[in-house]
């Protein structure tokens, strides 16, 4: 554990009682908006704070993004000086941090605010170990519209536990312009399909080069937008029973299978399997989503692009799958904590993730900005990117044990994906695999 910044420590005024935070610098800046004539710069507010004391806050990733996360802290303790943030990270990765935090909180060391995989965030809210948020967002009037739609990730039980943050832009296609435009190809329409995507893949497959047209990897370890596209979902709507078997989910994997298997247009499996493979020229189209793009520029690629999902057998959908921020529902100041989690979803917060490239922003403040969609560099359209800009997302279905469920399927189904096991045996593991983690 290590601590972020001085935080110089703030006494507030007795008069101020338990009121937030937020809710004084909002009275404040209303005074100071009419004597300023309306101008809504206002260097000079001061956070006043309730008490002093610290959040402990848990995260994790890899040192690159726990470094740009930490301009965030700093951030906010610049702003708010009685308080101090304690960062605990667990993990550069995050199935081994949620279990590292589930062990936290058996213990009863649990964090103040825990950042949660979005996979995993259900099996949290059902555990009662988050912290109700309805309350407090009524109480202080919070505007959901700092935050990117469907909420149904961060609400369990129809009450709010946490508020979506980090990886919260749609998923899609990234693709290598430079070799779209060395072989005449245009960048794809919003509309494309399936079909017109192995079009594209075929003609920048070059396998004597070692060039593919795509990598299969990534849609294996996420192939829900493809599944939805058949018509189907890997579980019920109740999250109960798993679909694996059935003939739709069926074609969805076959024609994924197929990609590499029968058209030969996507590398062996574990060959050129990470995002770095796109900008080094191997694969020419790589699904994934859209905060990747700072992941792309990391590895020094200069030119790419962001196109929706491609359309399938029936239909054509963006997948919405962010990471969420919590409260612990033992924090002991829970005001404290609730100011930090206001603040980690901040539109001036946003701005300088972005700034900082950790993540996209969810703020329509920002991505209704022209400037913002179209960007001077790469990608030239972000439109694609944002959740409804283009085509409306969803999420995947959610349950306390939805995130097990999948990392159950998803390793029942490598035999197939490598050429080892039949359709048919892959999808009955994967079925029999669900029915065990759902049962748990």
């Amino acid at each position: 554990m290590y601590r972020i910044g001085a935080g110089k420590q703030v006494r507030d005024p007795a008069s101020v009682g338990r009121r937030t935070r937020r809710a004084v610098m909002q009275a404040i800046a209303f005074g100071a908006v009419g004597a300023a004539c309306g101008s809504d710069d206002l260097p000079g507010v001061p956070r006043i704070g309730t008490a002093q004391g610290k959040v402990i806050y848990a995260t994790w990733g890899a040192p690159g993004l726990r470094e740009a996360e930490h301009w965030t802290l700093l951030s906010f303790e610049k702003n708010y000086t009685d308080l101090k943030v304690d960062v605990v990270i667990a993990s550069d990765d995050p199935a081994t941090y949620t279990e590292r935090l589930r062990a936290m909180v058996a213990s009863g060391t649990d964090p103040d605010v825990m950042r949660l995989p979005g996979p995993d965030a259900p099996s949290f809210y059902a555990s009662a170990v988050t912290r109700k948020l309805d309350a407090v967002m009524r109480r202080d009037g919070f505007r959901t519209d700092v935050l990117a739609g469907p909420f149904d990730g961060a609400t369990y039980a129809k009450a709010w536990h946490a508020l979506p943050r980090g990886r919260a832009a749609t998923w899609g296609v990234f693709y290598d312009r430079d070799r779209f435009s060395r072989t005449g190809i245009s960048d794809p329409d919003p509309s494309w399909s399936w079909e017109q995507m192995l079009d594209i893949a075929r003609r920048l497959t070059d396998r004597d080069a070692d060039a593919w047209g795509l990598s299969i990897d990534p849609i294996a370890a996420f192939p829900l937008p493809w599944i939805w596209g058949a018509g189907a979902d890997d579980v019920d709507r109740g999250g109960s029973q798993p679909q694996w078997g059935t003939a739709a989910v069926k074609d969805a994997l076959r024609w994924v299978h197929a990609l590499r298997h029968v058209h030969r247009v996507a590398p062996p499996a574990g060959v050129h399997a990470g995002i770095d493979a796109l900008a080094r020229g191997r694969v020419a189209l790589w699904s994934g989503c859209a905060d990747d793009e700072f992941a792309l520029r990391r590895a020094g690629m200069a030119r790419f692009g962001f196109a929706t999902q491609p359309r399938g057998r029936v239909a054509q959908a963006a997948a919405w799958h962010p990471d969420m921020v919590a409260i612990g529902a033992r924090a002991p100041s829970p005001d404290d904590a609730w100011e930090f989690l206001q603040y980690l979803v901040d539109p001036d917060t946003q701005r300088l993730e972005l700034d900082q490239a950790l993540w996209l922003p969810q703020a329509r403040a920002i991505t209704d900005d022209v400037s913002y969609r179209q960007p001077a560099g790469s990608p030239p359209d972000r439109r694609a990117s944002i959740a409804g800009a283009v085509l409306k997302p969803r999420s995947p279905v959610l349950g306390p044990a939805t995130g097990a469920m999948r990392r159950a399927a998803r390793a029942a189904l490598e035999g197939y994906w490598r050429g080892e096991a039949p359709l048919d045996a892959a999808v009955q593991r994967a079925d029999e695999a669900s029915r065990v983690a759902l049962a748990n």
